[in-house]
């Protein structure tokens, strides 16, 4: 079943677990990358705090496609990986997916999703969900092999937890989406309430 929305929703991210997210919740949508370059920009923001960069970059990337197309929802998400205080940038290699995954080995860290919806450059919904994560006290061979099998080389915290990732923590708190990358639930009640989509 798809819902036919008022006007166009359009997410604006390139991130196929999102798109899967949306396509799963039967949302009606396209999806275009991001006019904006968000890892030049996270250079001059370091002394934001992780819940206020998630926001800042998610309105960033919406309003970045808004300029483009006015007259659709636009979905804007992002996900910021939190530990000791601090964000933690995607790992960019297998190496440094293994050297951050041994950083976490034993502790919490946190999983800071920010969700903004804007039409012609207006926020008319934004939502903040931030999860806590123990991992579990593993080996590094044990650390090495889930690297070696997931390769979650750009993701946020080093895990892909949709696949075998879940298999790293012992408890978590918070919502399943939000550690995927896009905290579904208030968007869809968003989407209702406005009339935006209809049963």
């Amino acid at each position: 079943m798809k819902f036919n929305s008022t006007k166009p929703i359009i997410l604006a991210s390139s991130s196929k677990i999102r798109s899967r997210i949306l396509n799963d919740s039967g949302i009606d949508f396209t999806a275009v990358s991001p006019f904006y370059d968000e890892d030049n920009e996270k250079k001059t923001l370091v002394k934001m705090s992780p819940k206020k960069l998630a926001m800042f970059l998610a309105t960033k990337k919406a309003q970045s496609v808004s300029e483009k197309y006015p007259e659709s929802y636009i979905i804007g998400c992002d996900q910021v990986c939190e530990f000791d205080k601090k964000e933690f940038s995607k790992s960019k290699s297998l190496s440094d997916a293994i050297l951050q995954l041994n950083m976490f080995n034993g502790k919490i860290h946190y999983q800071n999703n920010a969700c903004v919806v804007i039409l012609n450059q207006k926020i008319i919904f934004k939502n903040f969900s931030r999860v806590t994560l123990k991992m579990r006290k593993l080996s590094s061979k044990q650390i090495e092999n889930y690297v070696n099998f997931d390769s979650p080389i750009g993701c946020a915290g080093s895990y892909k937890y949709e696949s075998q990732g879940k298999h790293l923590f012992e408890k978590v708190q918070g919502d399943y989406f939000a550690i995927l990358g896009l905290s579904i639930q208030p968007l869809i009640n968003f989407l209702h309430s406005q009339k935006i989509i209809n049963l």
